[in-house]
């Protein structure tokens, strides 16, 4: 399924009365509910010059919330590890500011909206932490921006904007318009003549909001739209869609399904004898590759905004993504190549970006002012250019997007020159001309 936060599309697990679990991808381990628990720590008090909760004259103390169990765990439990490892590296070389950041306290919500509430309130009034992760389905953003709580983390839910503490790993608005230029892009880069858009029907809003709005504008710009079902069933039969692909003469497809059901229309397309250039908004997973590299080969996924994986095999251009994961392989190496891990880094990476900013006397206002006056947020050089002086309320372009192509085993970087992963396009569905990446943008 597919949301556009900031400049970059996302794919979720997520629906409405349903829980997803996206196969391929690697589980925290249970599977049973888990209540709220605290890692060993120290409970952080205000002390050493600062009045602000969880800060100590050596430490930063902060929470997560995700669920990490029940049927969403596969996914949303990923993004704990990711902050983990980046604090994990940055404390082994000091911290920050003479202090170390501390993920004290990783919770779980057990795939429960009432106990993401309350967890909330745990974390702000009982723990005392000085900034929040999150990666849940059940995100409400009312106690965190009433706090003034710095909060970082994954956005599925469309409501991180336009709170000015509120921090989604590349921008905190959803715009699926935005998309469109991407979407008509790999129309002409792929030299496709006829394109199907398939998703599940409004009850999975980020899979339904991601294609539907994309046909419409698709066909608003002149891009032969030949095959629409924004319907289907997840863990459904997609025979009838290969069907339909065979009988339209869509040579192109673009899926807004979780990375099971894109699994199995390949199947069935591949069973059928189709020729059909697959774009997949999830799967970007080599677990997942792993398992079904038969039935994947040749399959386009847009990585969006993110330095893909494969780029740390050039450290020297591109040694945001070489460190990340040098740390994950250390520190959890299970969720090396998980996007939602990534997200966690990222989140990390501008939390501290804002406490080096503001120095020794931390506050909580005081970082939340100097992270919205970062204008080229790169998450140490693991994503494109996120401008937090407006990333709260607008999508800006140029927007980049780094596409890789399954050939053989791998995630292939394609469309781009040289080592250069990201094309850059501006707001121009009609006419998709890539365009200089912005300054600050790895690689450039």
């Amino acid at each position: 399924m597919g949301i556009h936060r900031g400049n970059r599309l996302a794919v979720v697990a997520l629906a409405t009365g349903v829980g997803l679990l996206a196969a391929g991808c690697s589980s925290s381990g249970s599977a049973s509910t888990t209540t709220s628990t605290a890692a060993t720590a120290t409970t952080a008090a205000p002390a050493g010059g600062s009045a602000a909760p969880g800060v100590t004259a050596t430490s930063v103390t902060v929470g997560v919330i995700s669920s990490r169990s029940g049927v969403l765990a596969g996914y949303f439990g990923q993004f704990a590890p990711g902050m983990t490892a980046y604090f994990d590296a940055l404390n082994a070389q000091g911290g920050v500011n003479g202090r170390t950041v501390n993920l004290a306290y990783n919770l779980d919500d057990g795939g429960s909206p009432s106990q993401f509430t309350q967890l909330t309130h745990t974390l702000i009034d009982q723990d005392h932490v000085f900034a929040v992760g999150a990666a849940s389905p059940f995100f409400t953003p009312g106690y965190f921006a009433q706090s003034n709580t710095p909060t970082y983390g994954y956005n599925v839910t469309g409501n991180w904007s336009p709170y000015p503490n509120l921090y989604a790993a590349g921008g905190s608005v959803q715009d699926y318009s935005s998309a469109t230029p991407t979407y008509a892009y790999f129309v002409k880069a792929t030299h496709s003549k006829a394109l199907a858009l398939i998703s599940y029907g409004p009850g999975i809003p980020s899979s339904y909001n991601a294609c539907n709005t994309a046909a419409t504008n698709l066909k608003a710009a002149g891009v032969n739209v030949s095959f629409v079902d924004v319907g289907a069933q997840l863990a459904g039969s997609f025979t009838s869609d290969v069907q339909r692909l065979q009988q339209s003469g869509s040579d192109a497809l673009i899926s807004c399904m979780q990375a099971s059901d894109n699994v199995t229309l390949a199947r069935d397309i591949q069973q059928y004898g189709l020729s059909v250039k697959q774009l997949w908004l999830n799967g970007y997973d080599q677990n997942l590759l792993n398992q079904y590299s038969s039935v994947m080969q040749g399959v386009y996924l847009s990585n969006a905004g993110n330095v893909p994986f494969g780029a740390a095999a050039y450290p020297s251009v591109y040694p945001g993504m070489a460190a990340y994961t040098a740390a994950m392989n250390k520190y959890e190496p299970q969720y090396t190549t998980s996007n939602v891990a990534l997200a966690g880094w990222q989140s990390a990476a501008l939390m501290v970006e804002g406490l080096r900013a503001v120095g020794k006397n931390l506050t909580q206002a005081a970082v939340v002012s100097a992270t919205n006056q970062i204008t080229a947020d790169t998450a140490a050089q693991t994503q494109a250019p996120t401008n937090w002086t407006v990333a709260h309320v607008k999508v800006t372009h140029p927007a980049c997007t780094s596409w890789v192509q399954v050939k053989g085993t791998s995630f292939v970087s394609v469309f781009s020159t040289g080592k250069q992963v990201f094309v850059c396009l501006g707001p121009d569905a009609k006419n998709p001309v890539p365009v200089p990446a912005p300054a600050g943008t790895p690689g450039a």
